[in-house]
């Protein structure tokens, strides 16, 4: 048994056995009288475990500090008498289990980032490309535009986002974990393209769900245009999917990084139901 299989296999156990205990309780003479609270924070860390990332990027002990820190916050608000038992030897039991679900959820998040990133490094072998997370690109973003700032140049930004023509082919990709797979060497092949299509000047980033920005140092909006189109072109022919590709352009719409990305995925997500491919604003 692989470690992430075994990884679900004993969080199931954990979810089994704190419903199993909640069952038990709800009887006329418990077995063991845990607190209510006990069992709503047990369940809900399992969920908020595995999609808060900034949970299991930390050592262990952070949420498991975390996650008792909440279970001593609701022992001093809930009139605990009312709703279990008062016996040390039945917190205690509720703080172990607690923290077993904490340490179990941790390993599984852990297990399910890794096959992710084995994933990406895969889909990336097969197609490289340059662009970088966009979590770690902050001080290349904050250079640019200081730069632009600094010397009164123009600088634009790009946001890029491919998806197949037949809707109802991407409702079928999301049924399966093989599709996943294909979805991530998609998304390697379209950053392969979009690296061929651009500068060496330019800043090819990816977002945290796939689309690609391309930050394009001393660039008018007119010229970013042409860029976005000939990207989208570019991307049609290689891969033949649909692309979408808004753009933004300082200082003339926004002063910030973040106002341009806003500015251009809203232009993005307004092409889904038109036949164009690049906006701007005067089309919108």
């Amino acid at each position: 048994m692989t470690n992430l299989k075994r990884s679900f296999f004993w969080i199931g156990f954990y979810l089994l056995i704190v419903l199993v205990l909640a069952q038990l309780d709800r009887s006329d003479t418990p077995i063991i009288n845990f607190a209510a609270y006990f069992y709503l924070v047990s369940i809900f860390l399992v969920p908020i475990m595995i999609f808060v990332p900034s949970l299991h990027k930390v050592s262990v002990i952070v949420p498991m500090f975390f996650w008792g820190a909440i279970y001593f916050a609701l022992f001093q608000l809930v009139e605990r008498k009312l709703t279990g038992s008062l016996d040390v030897e039945v917190i205690v039991l509720e703080i172990i289990i607690l923290e077993v679900g904490v340490w179990l959820s941790y390993q599984l998040a852990v297990g399910i980032a890794n096959s992710e990133s084995l994933m990406n490094v895969l889909a990336q072998g097969t197609f490289p490309h340059r662009a970088i997370e966009i979590d770690t690109a902050s001080e290349q973003i904050k250079t640019e535009f200081g730069r632009s700032r600094r010397y009164h140049r123009p600088l634009s930004l790009l946001v890029v986002h491919a998806y197949p023509k037949d809707e109802e082919v991407i409702r079928e990709m999301l049924k399966s974990l093989q599709q996943d797979v294909l979805t991530r060497l998609s998304n390697a092949r379209i950053g392969q393209a979009i690296g061929e299509a651009i500068r060496q000047t330019d800043l090819l980033i990816r977002d945290n769900i796939g689309r690609f920005i391309i930050l394009c140092p001393e660039t008018d909006l007119e010229n970013a245009v042409f860029l976005a189109k000939r990207t989208c072109k570019i991307i049609e022919e290689r891969t033949g999917l649909r692309v979408n590709c808004g753009v933004a352009s300082f200082p003339d719409e926004a002063l910030t990084f973040e106002d341009l990305l806003y500015i251009a995925r809203d232009r993005s997500k307004q092409l889904s139901n038109t036949n164009t491919s690049v906006e701007v604003g005067e089309r919108l």
